[in-house]
């Protein structure tokens, strides 16, 4: 498995952009939207995705995965 030291926040927020991202991708290219400039949009939006989990989870001195308090 491999989500098992994951926090469940941080599987929260993965499960939420991968839904997103998949209807979102399904959604522009049926409006006729180049492939390319599809996955460009999306890798931009996931890196929103990253960039949350980043504020969420920081690790402490001894490389533990640590809650950040909102």
């Amino acid at each position: 498995m491999r989500q098992k030291d994951v926090s469940p926040e941080v599987k929260e927020i993965a499960w939420k952009a991968q839904h997103r991202l998949h209807r979102r991708y399904l959604r522009l290219l049926s409006k006729g939207k180049i492939k390319q400039q599809v996955v460009t949009a999306l890798a931009r939006e996931l890196l929103g995705f990253i960039w949350h989990i980043g504020m969420t989870v920081e690790l402490d001195p001894a490389g533990q995965r640590q809650n950040r308090a909102a």
